[in-house]
């Protein structure tokens, strides 16, 4: 594996709740990213994450698991959480190793229980997050309709930053409104668009929801918003820095479409990982424990400074004993 700089590591937790395919998704963008040589199943008990043999027999997350992607010069550190609310200590815990989240919400259920209590985590611990309608192939399912629900709990600060081509069965890719381009998937589950230009019955659509979401974006940015007034527009190689901080500032939270089983989608959200979400040194100061008297202690997050690890998962094995999974949390 290569050394990261800080700078290139994304700890990104997915959260949602029960049955919103974070596990399924987890297996698509490690399948898409290259890192796995087959799509793994939660159903088949052949998902990355769900490795637990009661996991595998109940077909959903029990505890918090570890996965990563290498992507360009990135690696993302993916932390897949249990949805259920017996099991949200470990949700909550996976919380503090990471930066970013993913919150899923089901396309036919909308905003649930488990999303209200799993958003109010994330407001705990000030995490910027993306916000992913999945299961966009599911029969009844609509991304008008959870997206109005996910308004109406969240605000207007949640805004599309893809529509979808197609839903339920239909659902074959994204319109990509930052560079306003179609991504479209084959039937083969690679998770690897082709990029086309944007179905002509959806311009109309892709034309409105760009300019809310540069109307967003501007908004508190008084750079941008000059830009707004005097071009009307602001071009993609500012709208991406702009997007960037107001995603980190939690001014925005983005909308994307999924749909992990058919792996629909998986690219282009990895790249909106490496593009968008924060990484460790973004959080330039955390406070912990000296080893020798174990007094309080803060310290910068770079690369100049000595290593330090957070602990926030131990497993007892009958074979290995206590384990500490690591996933790589610090800068390096």
């Amino acid at each position: 594996m290569k050394i990261y700089d800080g700078q290139n590591v994304r700890n990104v937790a997915l959260l949602g709740h029960g049955d919103t395919g974070k596990t399924q998704l987890v297996s698509a963008l490690l399948y898409a990213a290259g890192m796995v040589n087959r799509l793994g199943k939660v159903d088949e008990g052949s998902s990355v994450t769900d490795y637990d043999e009661e996991e595998i027999q109940r077909k959903f997350s029990i505890t918090s698991a570890l996965a990563h992607a290498e992507w360009g010069k990135t690696k993302i550190n993916l932390i897949d959480t249990p949805g259920y609310n017996i099991f949200m200590h470990e949700t909550e815990a996976a919380l503090l190793a990471a930066e970013s989240a993913l919150m899923l919400v089901h396309a036919v259920a909308g905003v649930e229980v488990q999303t209200e209590k799993v958003w109010g985590f994330c407001e705990k611990y000030a995490l910027p997050r993306v916000v992913v309608i999945n299961q966009l192939d599911r029969d009844r399912a609509s991304f008008e309709r959870a997206l109005s629900a996910i308004r109406e709990a969240y605000g207007r600060t949640v805004v599309p930053v893809q529509l979808p081509v197609g839903e339920e069965k239909n659902f074959r890719g994204v319109i990509d409104l930052v560079r306003m381009k179609a991504l479209l998937y084959d039937a083969s589950g690679s998770g690897k668009a082709k990029e086309s230009d944007i179905p002509p019955e959806l311009s109309d659509a892709a034309a409105k929801a760009r300019e809310g979401l540069i109307e967003m974006v501007a908004e508190g940015n008084d750079k941008l918003m000059e830009e707004f007034f005097e071009k009307g527009t602001i071009p993609v190689e500012d709208l991406i820095p702009g997007l960037k901080q107001a995603v980190t500032e939690r001014r925005l939270y983005p909308v994307v479409a999924s749909a992990g089983l058919p792996n629909i989608g998986s690219d282009a959200l990895v790249n909106l990982i490496v593009d968008y979400l924060p990484s460790p040194v973004e959080r330039r100061e955390v406070t912990g424990l000296d080893r020798e008297g174990g007094n309080p202690v803060k310290r910068k997050i770079a690369d100049d400074q000595p290593v330090c690890a957070y602990v926030f998962k131990t497993v007892a094995d009958a074979f290995a004993g206590r384990v500490t999974p690591s996933p790589s949390s610090g800068t390096r």
